[in-house]
């Protein structure tokens, strides 16, 4: 039996891993991937004990949404987030004994906040809370909120540092960091005295592309209050890649990227005033992903092609030692923990090679060796056994330049491609990469669904992709519908000569940047495509750069921005300029509150479509809108429309 959009929608999503301090149990969250309309999300707390297998048990009840836990590094109690006081509220900080998982959550945060909590970690002697969370709204704010007019990119909702005692010898919270900017992470120091915390100018995304500055806050205990000083450490030109870990005395680690359009490389600086950083790895030929704290170093997730290791890097080391690494699968969420020598790690690991669904799975390495998974802790999504889930393998080839070139073929399993009606599906970004796992609720992927129902799907890495370093990334610089196309084609090319697929059968589907590969596809005067879906999809990267929430990114793929002094790039790139040219039937889909690619954009492309192109062609195209959803879709029914309405446009126009 195929899966089926409504299987799609109603998928559970497997995240939040965290080991804890002794590496004999992780807690993790499981919840719903899409919700119902005018409901709220929820997930549950799951618990499992390293290397017994199959032992995952729920420990709260899923009515709420309990989420980011973590563990006591002392008392082995479970500190969370949720909504449990007022559901679809304020997010508090909530306490589960380890004496009775199961039981009541206590709340260590005020309940009756209008602001939450947005993140919060326990100092490594276990005696401190740390969170970020706005100030509470005065009187005053509140009983004239309705006559507020909107003060674009306002100084409103800062977020600020803020410590509890878990020991209760200081009562109540302190606030330690509240200035005219926001605090936006922070990581303790190994000994629990400092506080590394970075500042941005406003909560927004779009502050993520101006500068970012690391301080240094030490926090002393005074005569029962808490007295705290702070120093400036360093400024980043942009945003860092996730949180930096403060692993051993006198430095911390970030990953950092000069530009959207580059590999994050590790780096280190020393925890003093004026500090210059220096680059330690990564980010030449792989991608540094992300960052953990693993006793005196730290452990860097890397991409590299199709595959994924995790690296550890100390004082003492030369170079990276690889501790795991993928092979024939992938993981979407990771912990490690380094315990008597050994490093412990547990990971959210799928195959679409095997046909194995995401679940818990644990492991452990000692110096000198590369660990492997021994011990599947969890069985989630045991209706995926009752499905006939498609077949994934990795797909090779190169280009006329030369360059080597990845992607994923995915069809129906115990099926040998062959003369195979086809859908080319890029993946968005353009920083990601497709992989061989079988995450099917990660929003808007059409590989599984369409290979389940009797189609070649082609997924290919294009350049600007991740997972082949800065140079093979940059080429999105401005390149938006050049070599990222050109890979498509290639694929696809590829897969034809290859006697997979039948040249007069195949479509084009994406979401996001694979929306707009899509739009782009559909404009070539060449094209071959008998049917395109454009989802969320750029279409006119000018406008795109003006509305987006993320306006310097945008310019980056696009080339330049409207008010850059340069000559104008981004038409060059821009698929509506060329909407005549469509020939092949369009879905187009969209959510009404997009706010990373606007639904103007779809409108724009269809205006277009029925002003140039051919009747019969912009007769046959839809564009279909759905209320209150964003950029990701999070509606249950929105998903299931959107995937059934997907599958029909394919089943209609490929034989």
């Amino acid at each position: 039996m195929p899966i089926t959009p409504q299987d799609v929608a109603n998928a559970d999503q497997i995240d939040g891993l965290a080991l804890s301090e002794a590496g004999d149990r992780v807690v993790y969250c499981v919840g719903p991937a899409f919700r119902h309309k005018d409901a709220q999300k929820t997930q549950a707390l799951w618990i499992a004990d390293i290397g017994v297998p199959e032992s995952a048990r729920q420990i709260t009840s899923g009515l709420f949404n309990d989420h980011s836990p973590t563990f006591d590094p002392k008392s082995g109690d479970v500190f969370f987030l949720s909504d449990r006081h007022k559901a679809g509220g304020a997010a508090q900080v909530y306490r589960l004994s380890s004496a009775a998982f199961g039981g009541d959550a206590m709340p260590l945060t005020p309940t009756t906040n209008i602001q939450g909590v947005s993140a919060f970690k326990i100092s490594p002697d276990g005696r401190w809370l740390a969170f970020i969370s706005p100030d509470e709204p005065t009187e005053k704010e509140e009983e004239t909120k309705e006559a507020y007019v909107i003060i674009w990119r306002a100084a409103e909702k800062l977020g600020r540092l803020r410590i509890l005692d878990l020991s209760g010898q200081i009562e109540g919270t302190r606030t330690v960091v509240s200035v005219d900017s926001h605090v936006q992470s922070f990581a303790w120091s190994p000994d629990s005295a400092r506080i590394l915390y970075r500042l941005a100018q406003l909560p927004d995304l779009e502050s993520s592309s101006f500068p970012i500055s690391e301080h240094i806050l030490s926090v002393e205990e005074d005569d029962g209050d808490i007295r705290s000083s702070s120093i400036h450490v360093v400024t980043h030109n942009r945003a860092l890649s996730g949180d930096s870990v403060w692993a051993e005395h006198g430095k911390f680690y970030f990953l950092h990227a000069p530009d959207y359009t580059s590999a994050p490389a590790l780096w280190v600086c020393k925890t003093e005033s004026g500090a210059t950083p220096t680059r330690v790895a990564f980010g030449e030929s792989d991608d540094a992903v992300r960052l953990f704290g693993i006793g005196s170093g730290v452990a860097v997730e890397v991409a590299f092609g199709l595959e994924t290791r995790i690296d550890l890097i100390d004082s003492d080391t030369a170079s990276p030692v690889t501790a795991f690494e993928t092979s024939e699968d992938a993981f979407s969420d990771r912990d490690l923990k380094q315990v008597d020598g050994k490093c412990i790690f547990v990971v959210v690991r799928s195959s679409g090679v095997t046909g194995e669904a995401e679940n818990v799975w644990c492991g452990s390495t000692g110096p000198g060796t590369k660990g492997v998974l021994s011990t599947k802790l969890s069985a989630h999504h045991k209706w995926m056994s009752e499905k006939e889930m498609p077949q994934s393998t990795p797909f090779y080839w190169s280009v006329e330049d030369g360059t080597a070139l990845q992607g994923i073929m995915a069809y129906p399993r115990g099926q040998k491609p062959k003369n195979m009606p086809t859908v080319v599906v890029p993946h968005g970004g353009p920083y990601l990469r497709d992989l061989v796992h079988m995450r099917i609720s990660k929003y808007s992927n059409y590989r599984y669904l369409l290979a389940s129902h009797g189609f070649l799907v082609l997924s290919p890495n294009y350049r600007g992709s991740q997972g082949r370093g800065t140079d093979f990334a940059r080429t999105a610089n401005g390149g938006m519908g050049a070599l990222d196309y050109a890979d498509v084609e290639s694929m696809l090319a590829a897969a034809i000569e290859r006697g997979y697929t039948d040249r007069e059968n195949v479509a084009i589907a994406g979401y996001s940047q694979g929306g707009f590969l899509s739009a782009w596809g559909c404009t070539r005067p060449t094209a071959i495509w008998k049917a395109g879906v454009i989802g969320a999809g750029p279409t006119d990267w000018g406008s795109l750069i003006i509305c987006s929430d993320l306006p310097d990114v945008e310019a980056d793929l696009g080339g330049t921005a409207p008010w850059s002094p340069r000559e104008p790039h981004y038409l060059q790139g821009s698929p509506i300029r060329d909407v005549r040219n469509v020939k092949a039937p369009l879905l187009v889909i969209h959510g009404e509150k997009d706010e990373r690619v606007p639904l103007t954009q779809a409108i724009g492309f269809m205006r277009g479509l029925v002003r140039e192109a051919d009747k019969s062609v912009s007769d046959a195209s839809t564009l279909v809108i759905y209320p209150r959803e964003g950029h990701p879709f999070q509606e249950r029914a929105h998903i299931e429309d959107q995937l059934t309405r997907v599958l029909a446009h394919i089943q209609k126009y490929l034989a």
